[in-house]
């Protein structure tokens, strides 16, 4: 087999290999903007700084339960520090069951802290050992200014995060359709024991509400960590995520989350990658010195970020078999961008030979002796 691996020949439109603008201003402490599919870092104020994040928190909590309960429907008993935990909460009642199910909607719809303790105890048995997966997980996913306490988001000393490990975070939860269930929803009921009517959850991110291209992901706010917020949405075309810790008002997170989607969208355009007819390798034919080339079969145009190297890498045979057809498939192609797979096409064979017959071989024969001959004396 044959691997070539390089950056992509011939120039690049001016357009797409110029330098990204600078982001918009924002009034956040911190900010982070990644590409979901790649996870490429496209811009951040102050990503890695530790900041208190409120209930960002419980995307973790979230994640951590659907990685640990199949069974969803399962019942979870509320108990006493669940119902004492206070501020935003669904008032549960000591004793009072719900499934796994709407526990979380109550935990990432609405972002009660009581469920969230509720479910860490049913997880893990008490806070304290939920809280000590929380931690685990987050060395595993490599959230190194990241350190749980809790897992609402209250308040405590040593309960921190950053922007960069909450995108981060929010990614590979968004890799879970369940998790994507849930904080795509905007409103949602549950049952309200001793009550009439159910429960109303309603999600604090009104952006869900606002634009049809955001699904997610999570607010958050106490005095101290000020307005947060991790937004996952489809944007011009690609996914990001982007998070916001610190700002000083509520509607600040959401219009300065806005800008920041509008102005990732704008790192990107569409590049051709390739012609067809290209020569991208070379294999040897039996009885055939000259070989042929493997050429690209169709032109590519994938959307690739501005300034982003482009990358080949070819997987073809080396060699091949006689007979052989013009046009026949031997390769392929794989365009790549900040480390993932933008496109792929076919190589096929430039050129057609028949099977040898016992003349051609033996001419080839004659001229390699010859040659050999010559080449000595």
């Amino acid at each position: 087999m044959l691997a070539a691996v390089g950056a992509l020949a011939g120039p690049l439109p001016k357009a797409a290999a110029a330098a990204a603008p600078d982001p918009p201003h924002v009034k956040a402490k911190a900010f982070v903007i990644i590409d979901t599919e790649t996870g490429y870092v496209l811009a951040g104020l102050n990503p890695d700084l530790r900041l208190p994040m409120a209930s960002t928190t419980k995307i973790m909590t979230g994640l951590l339960v659907l990685e640990h309960v199949k069974n969803l429907k399962a019942k979870v008993v509320a108990k006493k520090d669940a119902v004492s935990v206070g501020e935003s909460e669904i008032w549960l009642e000591p004793g009072e069951k719900l499934t796994v199910d709407q526990m979380l909607r109550a935990l990432l719809v609405s972002s009660a802290n009581d469920a969230s303790l509720a479910l860490a105890d049913y997880v893990a048995g008490d806070e304290k050992k939920f809280v000590a997966l929380m931690n685990a997980r987050a060395a595993e996913l490599g959230l190194t200014n990241t350190h749980f306490t809790n897992p609402h988001g209250l308040d405590e000393s040593g309960h921190y995060s950053s922007a960069r490990d909450l995108a981060v975070l929010a990614r590979v939860a968004m890799q879970d359709k369940r998790f994507r269930d849930y904080v795509n929803d905007y409103t949602y009921e549950i049952p309200w024991k001793g009550h009439p009517w159910p429960r109303l959850l309603t999600s604090h991110n009104t952006l869900l509400q606002r634009f049809d291209w955001v699904d997610g992901v999570k607010t958050g706010w106490t005095d101290p960590a000020g307005y947060c917020i991790v937004i996952s949405g489809e944007y011009g075309g690609r996914r990001f995520i982007v998070a916001l810790l610190g700002e000083p008002r509520a509607e600040l997170r959401e219009t300065d989350g806005e800008k920041l989607f509008t102005y990732a969208a704008s790192l990107y355009g569409e590049r051709e990658l390739c012609a067809a007819g290209v020569p991208a390798a070379h294999v040897t034919v039996p009885y055939h010195d000259e070989g042929t080339d493997l050429v690209i079969s169709e032109p590519l145009t994938a959307s690739v970020r501005r300034g982003a190297e482009v990358t080949a890498t070819v997987e073809a045979d080396t060699s091949a078999a006689l007979p052989l057809a013009e046009g026949q498939a031997m390769g392929t192609i794989v365009f790549s961008a900040d480390g993932v797979e933008i496109g792929r096409r076919e190589l096929v064979t430039e050129n057609g030979f028949p099977e040898a017959g016992w003349s051609t071989r033996l001419r080839y024969r004659a001229h390699g002796a010859w040659d050999w001959v010559t080449s000595v004396f």
